[in-house]
């Protein structure tokens, strides 16, 4: 590869303000939309949990619900004390707490599968994943939902989620949250294998990952239940994971040397230290140019195009104050079906 090569011309990132104009929750509502949809034994285990972080939760009062990424977070945290803060384990066991985190998080990917069936219509969507695949574009996403796996690749492959050894021609979609058609080996050996594809493989099974070469929900005649592998929204996140480490490698390659990158409802939460930080490496890299294995730099490929499509003023002045004054970004204060319909060119 010549030194000032573009890894991909084009680069989206896309965030929760893609999904939510598909029918999907915002994180900040999440917890409120999804708990009608526990059953009461789930609701009963997990009301307790939130009653001890916040005494004054009601379940009748939305505004007492903590955000999902915070009671996450308060849940990882009384995972880690839970033998420190108590002379033995008493009623409410380790177990229970870890079930009801499952729980929580099996409900919302049930959820989200089904909202699929809905949005995969909408216009504008297909019409701007058309655009995507015709640009070989790269797309780094933040969500876990199979919208854009389902309408970009007939079948998904180690290439379509850029874990193949080198990146392949054609789109590709990076998920460094992880996603819902993701899961351990291990979890998934009872099903068919014509219905799976190895996408990450490992010398351990419990680091290998299998993939739906359809992407779709796991239903268990047997009641079992698989949890996908997905990053939960926690102020806490863990990227120790080889696979999370490999696509974390990614997303930094070909944040370095876009031409055009496109910011799609994506909002850089100003506690996500780790997104902050791989594009802060990207656009670093537009300038300075990308590392090389002995530590020089190819020639830097310049500056991107930086477009942000968002309503909300405030994400905007994240991501430009992470680009820095050499990058000038354009802010589009518009919903993306606005202006995909309307303004794109």
């Amino acid at each position: 590869m010549a030194s000032t090569e573009r890894i991909r011309d084009t680069v989206y990132v896309v965030g929760a303000g893609f999904s939510a104009g598909l029918g999907y929750p915002l994180t900040k509502s999440l917890l409120i939309d999804v708990w009608s949809r526990l059953d009461k034994n789930s609701r009963d285990q997990l009301q307790r949990i939130i009653e001890f972080h916040h005494p004054a939760f009601t379940a009748k009062r939305k505004t007492t619900f903590p955000d999902i990424e915070q009671l996450l977070t308060e849940i990882a945290v009384n995972l880690e004390l839970f033998d420190a803060s108590r002379p033995g384990e008493g009623a409410f066991t380790k177990k229970r707490l870890e079930d009801s985190r499952e729980d929580l998080l099996s409900n919302i990917a049930k959820w989200f599968h089904e909202i699929y069936e809905e949005a995969r219509g909408i216009a504008w969507s297909s019409s701007l994943v058309d655009r995507m695949r015709s640009e070989n574009a790269a797309i780094v996403s933040f969500n876990w939902d199979l919208i854009l796996d389902q309408m970009l690749f007939d079948e998904v492959s180690r290439a379509s989620y850029g874990l193949s050894n080198k990146l392949a021609p054609g789109p590709v979609l990076l998920k460094p949250h992880g996603s819902l058609n993701w899961y351990e080996a291990t979890q998934i050996q009872k099903v068919s294998e014509e219905k799976r594809i190895e996408i990450f493989p490992h010398k351990s099974d419990s680091e290998r990952i299998e993939a739906f070469l359809h992407p779709r929900e796991i239903k268990s005649k047997v009641g079992r239940r698989y949890t996908p592998l997905i990053v939960p929204p926690t102020y806490l996140k863990d990227f120790n994971r080889p696979v999370f480490r490999k696509l974390w490698n990614r997303c930094t390659e070909v944040l370095s040397t876009p031409r055009k990158l496109v910011f799609l409802g994506y909002s850089l939460p100003a506690a996500d230290l780790h997104a902050q930080y791989i594009f802060r490496c990207g656009f670093h890299n537009q300038v300075e140019g990308r590392l090389k294995e002995d530590g020089t730099r190819h020639t830097a490929t310049g500056p991107a195009k930086i477009i942000i499509v968002n309503p909300d003023q405030d994400a905007a002045r994240r991501i430009e104050a992470v680009a820095g004054p050499d990058i000038p970004c354009t802010w589009i204060p518009k919903r993306i079906d606005s202006w995909w319909l309307n303004d794109e060119e």
